[in-house]
This record gives C-alpha cells, sequence and structure tokens, in this order.
C-alpha cells in the first residue's frame, strides 16, 4: 500500500508525509495476491472519498481459488473496522470479490453515497439498510432475491440489478427519489412494474448494453 502512494503522488522519497496523505482523495489497492494484511493504513488519509478494492478471481486456478477464500473472514473483518472510520468516504468499489456473501460489514457505513458490489457472491442485502445516504448502487450479477432492505435507502436515485432474480420488484416503487433502474424482468407481472416506474419518470433499461457509469452520467445531464 505504501508503494501504491508513493507512485500516487508522484513522489521520489522513500516515506510519505501527513501533508501529502492529506491531498490523497481516491485510493485503487490492487493487491495481486488478493491478500491484503491491514487496511488501517486507510485511515492515514483523513479526506479520502474514493476506494476501489477490486480483485478478479477468474483467472484463478482452483488451488487459488480455495487458498484465496480462507482470507474471507479476515478481509471483511477489516473493512468492518475501517470503513466506519472513513469519515469522507463517498465512493466505495468492490467489485469480483467473489466472496462477500451478506453487506452486513457495511452497517455501520451511513457516509458512503456511491457503492460496487458486482459480481459477488451475495444473497442478503439488509446491511444496506443503515446506509442512508446511499445514491448509487451497482449490485448487478449478485444472487439475493429480496431487495425489500431498499425501501429504506430514501436518497437511492440509481440501481443496478442486472442479473439478479429479484422476488418482489415492486419495492422499486417505494423508493421516492429512484430515476434509473436497471434489470431484464423475468415474468409479466415484472415487466408491468417496470412500465409503471416509466411511468412515473423513472430511467428503465432492461438490456445492459452501456456501462452503468455511462448511464448514471446520462441521468445527471438529464437533471
Amino acid at each position: 500500500m505504501e508503494i501504491q502512494t508513493l507512485y500516487l503522488l508522484d513522489t521520489g522519497k522513500g516515506s510519505v508525509l501527513k501533508e501529502e496523505a492529506d491531498k490523497v482523495r481516491s485510493f485503487y489497492v490492487t493487491d495481486t495476491s488478493g491478500r491484503f494484511e491491514t487496511l488501517e493504513d486507510l485511515k492515514l488519509f483523513p479526506n479520502l472519498e474514493e476506494l476501489h478494492l477490486t480483485y478478479d478471481t477468474g483467472g484463478m486456478t482452483d488451488e487459488e481459488k480455495e487458498e484465496f477464500q480462507k482470507q474471507r473472514v479476515g478481509i471483511i473483518n477489516m473493512l468492518e473496522e475501517t470503513l466506519p472510520d472513513l469519515k469522507k468516504l463517498k465512493k466505495l468499489d468492490l467489485t469480483y470479490f467473489d466472496y462477500f456473501e451478506d453487506l452486513d460489514f457495511l452497517s455501520e457505513c451511513s457516509q458512503i453515497e456511491e457503492l460496487d458490489i458486482n459480481y459477488n457472491t451475495i444473497r442478503n442485502i439488509q446491511g444496506l439498510s443503515n446506509m442512508k445516504n446511499l445514491r448509487i448502487l451497482n449490485l448487478a450479477y449478485n444472487p439475493f432475491t429480496d431487495i425489500s432492505p431498499l425501501c429504506e435507502l430514501k436518497n437511492l436515485e440509481a440501481v443496478n440489478l442486472y442479473q439478479v432474480s429479484v422476488d418482489n420488484l415492486e419495492v422499486l416503487a417505494e423508493i421516492p427519489l429512484l430515476k434509473l433502474v436497471v434489470y431484464e424482468p423475468k415474468n409479466k407481472k415484472q415487466e408491468e412494474i417496470l412500465r409503471k416506474l416509466e411511468d412515473s419518470g423513472v430511467m428503465v433499461h432492461r438490456k445492459y448494453k452501456k456501462g452503468f457509469e455511462y448511464l448514471i452520467r446520462e441521468m445527471e445531464e438529464e437533471r
């Protein structure tokens, strides 16, 4: 992490000064092994607004995946202990980690406004309930089916549920500020729900032909 910080700040020194750390607004952690020994160092950046912790397990051998899975509890505990202390954190990307089964470790992260956690193994999203400032949410390619916790997200504007088999899609109609939905309907009832959302002014994309970030920009440009 120190090497990445030095690169980010474009400094030739062997250490990072406090005033330099104060300048850091975004951070990409790309440990090629996927095994982080600590995330405590992130607390040294008091003005951190954007954090990307992404790792694609798709290229691993079965043996490497098995070893990687042993790190699951440790990394979740590190996130749970570190993220709530990043008071200015607005955007969090946890794409491709492929081992988050629930989002309880985010229950104390009410400061976050944008969350990208697609391509995972999430079966329960109850942990989102306390993320009251969440505006943008990417949950694509996950196996959960119940989206009732989204009712608690009164500031939610955009949600990506592509390749998610939702049981209670009608919940989306209860989100007051919703402006954008990505979801491919599984039956006529769901199609009717999406049409009603469109009639109320929500942008609905049934096919995922454009990137979610591109759709977000389109949404914001229409404000």
